[in-house]
């Protein structure tokens, strides 16, 4: 059933969703450099149970992840918009984070810095180019 949440609730559960997701990540890696102690075991253990809550409230819960994930054939004009426009911001905000972490780490002293910059390269001008290569595949007139 559908639960309907105030935007200020869904707000907070987005920060405490990916701030427990980034939580779960930085204490992952610190653990595979020290050593899983129990300390980042536990802090593991709150993270992931964290996110996956948060996920099952707000997108679940909502119906948010079933209205992102519907066709666009079952969908009113407000909500084929309201997804376009989510789809397209998301995806901006991906790239630049995604792009962001790999160039993170070909600047990083333990990478391969010549090959990782060239699949940051590539990846970047695949982020920039590939919106309108899909419309030059699928349209029939520009």
């Amino acid at each position: 059933m559908k639960r309907e949440v105030s935007q200020s609730k869904r707000r907070f559960s987005v920060i405490v969703n990916y701030f427990s997701l980034l939580v779960a990540l930085v204490v992952f890696y610190a653990a595979l450099e020290t050593g899983w102690s129990m300390t980042l075991t536990v802090l593991e253990i709150v993270a992931v149970a964290t996110a996956v809550i948060t996920f099952f409230y707000l997108h679940v819960g909502t119906h948010l992840w079933k209205l992102v994930h519907a066709d666009v054939e079952k969908l009113d004009e407000r909500e084929t918009q309201v997804t376009r426009d989510s789809l397209r911001h998301s995806y901006s905000i991906f790239s630049v984070i995604a792009l962001a972490v790999i160039l993170l780490n070909a600047l990083s002293v333990r990478a391969n810095n010549s090959t990782d910059m060239v699949i940051f390269v590539s990846l970047l001008y695949l982020a920039h180019t590939l919106p309108s290569s899909i419309i030059a595949w699928k349209e029939r007139q520009v």
